[in-house]
């Protein structure tokens, strides 16, 4: 993996891109040496060290593979600062440490025969305040995901309540995968949560046409199928790869840039390239978290909020938003102490979560959640992306048992 996307980077990324959106490509022994070094660090923590039977391993794979790798090989290359990869690293090595592991906590569940009550009734009454705010519009053109989906977005943004504004995360990431998960495990008798769970997601997408409800269904789906965690941690690093060539293959034979673009630029490389723009920027000047809820106390300088004003400065264009992981959210607001904080904030928190599942067939919940914190900052991946209300959902509402029905 590690040698196609560094082939990927050059051979598209940097050949296509360069000029357009800046990125780089330089040769130096220096950082070549390191990354290797890097390289084998990673290897080591992923494949010489103990491999329990948990969701660690299965999220240090998602970690190694959309964090760690695309920031060494950009480290590599010239691309982008050597702390990206540091703390990358670091954030793969707290997550396999046996100092992280938990016991489940004391806490007494919902017995499942009122989870097949209380799940679909709060997935429901959640669901009400979108058609309250926005109306019922169901165009039919938005399923060929093409330009009239943005059209819809911004139409709907202006009509967006407090309620809508925060309810979204936690319904399409943690509410209704968890539904659908529940319907999918005793498929004859509780077929019909699926089927809620499907159709919420559905009507979601209808009256608010964000494409990463589809992608929150497709990594649900996808870990639901293997019941080890090494499997899992398998089937994403195959899918992966098998992406990434397919995408390749079909620049090579076609011609076409758009699949190559989505799966390899933005998915690999877009997200550390932001956040070296982060380190860039607010490096000497951390903001203290003045943009968020302690800017009572400390005054943010800018008119524009940062990922606007990364996106100017990138892209020339106020109108982007470069959001970023916990590493340049970290950086941002507290400089290097901020991205080591955030960073084992972050990697305590993820072991909290799976230590209290004890459900492999629910860790596609899990995954969501990893995945988010590569371009989503900390605080805002846990209060409006659904991050507390997975903690609160595997503790109270998955069950506890390691059997193979609800």
């Amino acid at each position: 993996m590690y040698v196609l996307l560094a082939v990927e980077y050059y051979r598209f990324v940097y050949l296509n891109y360069c000029y357009l959106m800046g990125f780089n490509f330089r040769w130096s022994p220096v950082p070549i040496l390191a990354g290797f070094l890097f390289l084998a660090i990673l290897v080591y923590v992923m494949f010489g060290t103990p491999r329990k039977e948990n969701g660690a391993y299965a999220m240090s794979m998602i970690v190694a593979l959309l964090f760690c790798l695309p920031s060494i090989v950009m480290y590599q290359f010239g691309a982008v600062t050597v702390y990206v990869a540091l703390y990358t690293l670091l954030f793969l090595v707290l997550l396999r440490t046996p100092l992280l592991e938990m016991d489940r906590w004391p806490l007494p569940g919902i017995p499942v025969r009122y989870q097949r009550v209380v799940l679909p009734v709060l997935c429901i009454l959640c669901l009400l305040p979108y058609p309250l705010a926005y109306g019922l519009h169901f165009d039919t053109s938005v399923l060929s995901l093409g330009e009239r989906t943005y059209e819809i977005r911004a139409e709907v943004s202006s009509k967006d309540t407090l309620l809508t504004a925060y309810l979204m995360g936690p319904l399409r990431m943690v509410l209704l995968p968890l539904l659908m998960v529940y319907g999918l495990m005793n498929f004859k008798r509780n077929w019909w949560m699926f089927l809620i769970g499907v159709a919420g997601m559905l009507f979601l997408f209808m009256l608010n046409p964000q494409k990463s409800i589809f992608f929150s269904v497709a990594v649900v789906l996808a870990f639901f199928l293997f019941k080890s965690y090494h499997a899992k941690a398998g089937m994403f690093l195959y899918l992966t790869l098998a992406a990434c060539l397919v995408a390749m293959l079909l620049n090579l034979f076609t011609g076409h840039l758009m699949a190559e673009s989505i799966v390899v630029r933005r998915l690999f490389f877009i997200p550390v390239m932001v956040c070296d723009g982060y380190f860039s920027f607010f490096d000497g000047h951390s903001m203290q978290l003045s943009h968020s809820f302690l800017g009572r106390w400390f005054d943010y300088p800018y008119a524009l909020e940062p990922s606007r004003l990364i996106g100017d400065m990138l892209y020339n264009r106020t109108t982007t938003n470069c959001n970023t992981g916990i590493v340049g959210d970290g950086f941002m607001n507290f400089g290097h102490l901020g991205a080591l904080l955030f960073v084992s904030m972050t990697a305590l928190f993820l072991r909290g979560v799976e230590s209290q599942l004890l459900n492999a067939r629910f860790f596609g919940l899990i995954a969501l959640l990893v995945i988010t914190f590569l371009n989503s900052a900390l605080f805002t991946t846990l209060l409006t992306h659904g991050g507390l209300l997975l903690l609160f959902a595997v503790v109270f509402l998955i069950p506890t048992g390691r059997t193979e029905t609800c």
